[in-house]
């Protein structure tokens, strides 16, 4: 009974590879592609169709040069040993550099490094005080019944302001005109009285009225004024205010961070990139500026005693 089935399956067997058979026969020799197969010969053309048009589309970007290949040959020195850059950071296969601290630029260099010295500051400093109005009041001349006339007095240039009166422009002074006079009876710290000549000025550089008299410079205390010079260039000044100004000269930012009035000087911070190469390095530079001191008196030279001559011998 094994034996008939046995028999029955390799009849089947048999028959189905017939089947397949036929069906492959069909494929190669009368051109039949059965349903059951799908067609490869439609996509192949497709695919090749679709290179030539990739093919023909032409390059984008840049165009890489060619490198030199490694040689397969002994004793050629293929692996050269890098260049040192500018900074001295080269890098080598198993190679450690030697760093030490650099305290003026705040950071790690190569110990090869060459020292580099920071560019000159840049700045000094031309004068520190309360700024002075520029004219003073050198005299008056008030008859009984009649307007009284000034004189002004330029503080620096020493030039006088001859014939001024109340309420009328002045000819060599246009923006200055004088608006009220009164005469004030006072003491000085010992007792003594005085008269003082004040003037009311309605000064429109100013944008508002001062008073001035015939005995000092009006000082406005509540204001000062830091002037700066650049030794590159001199023709340039700046005037700064307060602490926290800014401004920027050879592509630094200068900030003055003190004032110091008894001692003639103001603090300032540079900041600067020392690599222009590397322009997010700030490095931060400060420096106490003084007034230069004003140049000592001429000495006086003594004149030589006139030699006597002596007196005749008999």
């Amino acid at each position: 009974m094994n034996t008939s089935r046995k028999d029955t399956l390799l009849v089947a067997l048999g028959a189905f590879l017939l089947v397949v058979g036929g069906f492959g026969y069909a494929a190669l020799h009368l051109g039949v592609v059965p349903t059951v197969i799908k067609p490869v010969v439609q996509e192949t053309e497709l695919h090749t169709a679709a290179l030539l048009k990739i093919a023909n589309i032409p390059a984008a970007g840049i165009v890489y040069p060619n490198s030199p290949k490694a040689s397969l040959e002994d004793n050629v020195k293929d692996w050269i040993t890098p260049e040192e850059n500018e900074d001295n950071w080269d890098y080598d296969l198993f190679t450690t550099i030697d760093v030490v601290w650099n305290a003026t630029l705040k950071e790690y260099v190569p110990a090869r490094r060459k020292a580099e010295e920071l560019p000159p500051f840049g700045l000094a400093l031309v004068s520190v005080a309360h700024p002075i109005y520029e004219y003073i009041l050198d005299g008056v001349l008030a008859p009984k019944g009649k307007e009284p006339v000034f004189t002004l007095r330029h503080v620096k240039t020493k030039k006088y302001l001859d014939n001024a009166k109340l309420n009328q422009p002045i000819e060599d002074a246009p923006h200055l005109m004088l608006i009220e006079f009164r005469v004030s009876k006072e003491k000085d710290p010992d007792g003594f009285p005085f008269t003082r000549n004040v003037v009311k000025v309605r000064d429109r550089n100013l944008g508002k009225d001062i008073e001035i008299d015939d005995q000092k410079p009006l000082v406005f205390v509540d204001i000062t004024d830091v002037v700066l010079a650049t030794p590159t260039d001199p023709s340039w000044t700046k005037v700064l205010k307060a602490v926290g100004d800014k401004f920027t000269l050879n592509g630094a930012l200068y900030t003055l961070k003190g004032i110091d009035l008894a001692s003639k000087s103001v603090s300032v911070d540079k900041s600067f990139a020392p690599n222009p190469k590397k322009p997010k390095k700030i490095l931060v530079v400060s420096e106490t500026l003084a007034e230069p001191l004003p140049p000592p008196p001429p000495a006086k030279i003594k004149s030589p005693t006139a030699l006597k001559s002596p007196l005749p011998t008999k």
